[in-house]
Order: C-alpha cells, then structure tokens, then sequence
C-alpha cells in the first residue's frame, strides 16, 4: 500500500471519530437540558466530600447533594461511592444540579409548593404549634396543616412531643392560591419503612442470626427489628423453660441476638432459644425410662399436667396416668401448681423431645388383689361416680369401678353423682379391668327384658336378628364388651402424639 492511500486511510478514520464524539458530546448536552427541577434522580455516587456527594446524571454536568440530608439519626453517612442515590433535583446552578430528599427554602419560591404538590416531592417542613385535630407547620415559608394521624407511622401519644421538629413531608392538598396546604409525614415515613424492608429481606436467609431491638411485645410474642424490618419471636421461642409472657424475660428497647427460623413474605420468625444450649439434651444422660424423679407442677389442663422434670426439662402426666384409685375428671382435684410429686417415666421419644410420666405407677394396684376385695353374686353398698348414656358407673372399692349398663337400669331410678347404691358384681374381668355390675333384687320381667334385642323394645313392630346376650344376672360378654368399648371411647387416652402438641 503507497504512503498516499495509508495518509487518506487515517484522515478519514480520524475525522469519523471526530463526528462520533460531537455526536455523543450533543446528545450529552440534550439528555442535560431534559433535566428539570423536580425530576427524580436514581444515579450513582462517584465522589464524597468533606460536605457533598457527588452523582453523575449522564449529562454535562454532575450534581452534588449534602451529606447531611443523607445521614442518619446518629450524624452517620449511609451511602458509598457506586451506591445508588436516591432524591429529587431542587435546583441548578454553576456547579451543576442540586439534588435533595425535599425541597427548603434555599431552593423554592412559591410556585415551588404547587409543584412539589403535584410532582409529590417532598418538602422540608418545621412543626411549630399544636391546633385542633393536628398540628400547624411551616412549608417552605407558608403555613400547613398536618393531622394528627399524618404526623407519624406508629399511633401519637404525646403531640408535644413533635414541636421544634423539622420533618419532610408531602403535600397532599393545596388550593390555587396555595392558601390551604395539607401535608402528611406519615406517607413518607411508611415509604420509607417499605423501602428499608425490601433491602433487609433482601439481604436475609434462613439460619442468619442478627443483631436486634425490642420494639413492642403482645401476648403471643415480641416483635424486634433486625433492621428495616420487624420479625417476631413467639413466646415459644424465647426460652426452653416455659414463658407465660413475653414481658416476663424481655423489655421494649433490649438489644439481642436472634437466629432466622422462617421468612414468609414480609413475615420473619426469629427465634432466642435456637442460640441456647438445649437442655432436653444434657438431661438425656440423666435420665432413663423407669426412672423415679422428684419434680415441680408447672401448668394444669383439662388432658394433664405439666412437670418440671429439670430446668428447661418438661413432661406430661396424662389424666390417665394419675390414680389408681378414682376417676379424675380434671387434675386440679388432685393436684395444684407448684406441687412437688414423685413420678414414674413411662416414655421418652428423643426425636420429638417429649417424655410421659406417670404417679398411679407409683401407687399400689387394687386389681392385684381383686378376688378378695370384689366377690361375685354379693351385694355391696357403692357409690356412685357417674352416670352416661351407656351405663351409671358404681365406686365398689377404693380405686375399684364397676358398670351397671344402660340396658339394665330402671326408668324409675335417677342416679346421681354421690348417691350410696346397694348392687352386685355379676361379671369380673381381671384382663382389662372390667366390671360389670346389676340389681340384687332383679324380677323375673326384668331379666326377660334383658333377654329381648335392645332396637326390639324400642320399635316392636320391627324384627331384629341382632340379639342382646344378658341372659340374666351374669350376663353375655359380647354384650359387656360392646359397653365398656363405649366407656373408653368417652374417655381421653394417651395416645402418641396427644396431648404433647400443646408442648
């Protein structure tokens, strides 16, 4: 290639790159003199001063804002270089765009409140008196009203407190004349609580343990912020040992650690115990199914009782489980919170951390003895417990119930819990631990009736093949089976995860 193409090759480039950066240079100043004041400005920091940020807008000229304006309550600066800063232009001059968070009065004239109204950008305001359903604020010179439920986020409680304040605010009303102004900190201040709870969710994971503040506590829980965001530690959550309430171990404005359970939407479940040693654990060591322990009565329900087997360490002792010698039909007739009592541990189930105990273990079996204490064919004289739809059962003995079945009682008796009964024991079953119970004095009529289908003697006129099998005073077993089944359906059994839910 000759020296005259290569000099021509290089002129033309040279002036194509030429046109290329005037080009670029005017679409600079276009994209610059679109911007107005008003405008909102995301752009990123690329400098920081001793007093300003400075943020590039893509134009000419760079814009600054003051530091103050985005430092927090502490005096701190919240945003680095290549942080993204968030704001309104509220001026321009020589050194280029000003940005802020609100308009003031450096920046405005009185045109400068409609706009602010109908851009909805914020302004700079003093609270300086309290008036009738709010309070009166100065807006860039002019006088606004501000309502008391548009002051703050959280309910007021003392407005005084709000005199003196300088706030951003938002104008939600202003007439032509910009006579009247109503203005609302509120809007901004939940504004801002959403934005600040996008980031912290953004920046959470389940596991992460974070440093927090109490904030406000209710009956199931206490609500702390972990920064932007609240999450809430249920009152299980608090402490291995039982917590009735959360005031009880906490107090509004407490610093802590908690660890990330659940995030579900906006919803954070945190949680204290998960940093604590678990103390079901240490006391698997010391103890062992069978064991004899001494421990404390902490909660009584209608299913049980709650121990205190060591701190942190409960059990449950099922209603079941607590005497050999009468039905219980709620634990406090036998037990009071803060008793001591020795137990037997029928169970532990190390995978759910639930142990069962028992006090009729404990106690002596009148079942052991039965022969000599009930005796067939003789009459007693009992009291009784209780009467249901399927039988009235009899105290023959301490720690000793018989039935005398629903299909053998007369019309004419009424029993009643209490009442002292002459009957006999027609059928003794050592296996489970049953007895069938009937009249000394039974007729003849009596004893056929009993004979008959029990659906027959209701509804005559029907044939059943299905046969009641009392022949008598002793009685069929099927019959007395079908009865006792309906007596332990009625009653509460422990079954395996029942009642230990409530844990």
């Amino acid at each position: 290639m000759s020296d005259k193409v290569r000099e021509t090759s290089s002129k033309a480039a040279l002036k194509e790159m030429k046109e290329d950066y005037l080009r670029m240079l005017e679409d600079s100043f276009q994209n610059t003199a679109e911007i107005k004041k008003g405008d909102v400005v995301e752009a990123p920091v690329v400098d920081i001063t001793d007093n300003y940020l400075i943020v590039n807008l893509g134009g000419k000229f760079d814009a600054y804002a003051e530091i103050s304006e985005y430092s927090d309550e502490k005096g701190n600066l919240t945003l680095a270089v290549g942080d993204t800063l968030k704001g309104y232009v509220v001026d321009q001059n020589d050194q280029g765009y000003v940005v802020g968070k609100s308009l003031t009065k450096q920046h405005v004239d009185k045109q400068s409140i409609r706009d602010a109204y109908e851009k909805k950008i914020p302004v700079q305001g003093k609270v300086y008196a309290v008036t009738k359903g709010g309070f009166n604020v100065d807006i860039l010179g002019a006088r606004a009203f501000c309502p008391v439920s548009q002051i703050s986020a959280r309910p007021v409680d003392d407005t005084a407190k709000f005199i003196g304040q300088s706030l951003d605010f938002l104008v939600i009303e202003c007439s032509e004349n910009c006579r009247r102004i109503v203005v609302s900190h509120r809007q901004l201040a939940e504004q801002e609580a959403l934005e600040k709870k996008r980031e912290a969710l953004a920046k959470l994971s389940v596991g992460d343990v974070v440093h927090g503040k109490v904030m406000r506590m209710t009956s199931f829980g206490a609500f702390v912020d972990i920064g932007g965001i609240e999450g809430l530690v249920h009152v299980s959550e608090i402490s291995w040992q039982h917590v009735i309430k959360p005031q009880d171990v906490l107090k509004t404005g407490q610093e802590l650690d908690v660890k990330v359970l659940s995030i579900n939407g906006d919803k954070v479940a945190l949680s204290l115990k998960a940093l604590m040693e678990n103390p079901f654990i240490n006391a698997m060591s010391e103890m062992k199914e069978g064991d004899e322990i001494n421990c404390r009565v902490l909660r009584l329900h209608n299913f049980g009782a709650f121990a205190e087997l060591k701190p942190g360490v409960e059990g449950l002792i099922p209603i079941s489980e607590m005497s050999r010698s009468r039905n219980i039909g709620h634990p406090r007739e036998i037990l009071k919170e803060g008793d001591y009592v020795q137990v037997q541990i029928l169970r532990i189930d190390p995978d759910t951390q639930k142990i069962s105990l028992s006090l009729k273990a404990l106690q002596p079996d009148p079942w052991e003895n039965i022969a000599e204490v009930v005796k067939l064919e003789e009459p007693f004289e009992g009291v009784v417990e209780s009467s249901t739809n399927f039988g009235v059962f009899v105290t023959i003995a301490e720690g000793i119930t018989g039935l005398l079945p629903r299909s053998r009682v007369r019309k004419s008796d009424n029993f009643k819990s209490g009442d002292t009964v002459t009957l006999m024991v027609t059928a003794i079953d050592r296996q489970n631990h049953r007895i069938t119970l009937d009249y000394t004095d039974r007729t003849p009529e009596e004893i056929a009736a009993a004979n008959k289908p029990r659906q027959q003697q209701d509804r005559p006129s029907r044939d059943y093949s299905s046969r009641d099998s009392y022949g008598g005073r002793r009685g069929g077993r099927s019959s007395r089976d079908e009865e006792w089944r309906k007596y332990a359906n009625q009653k509460n059994p422990v079954i395996e995860d029942n009642p230990f839910k409530d844990l």
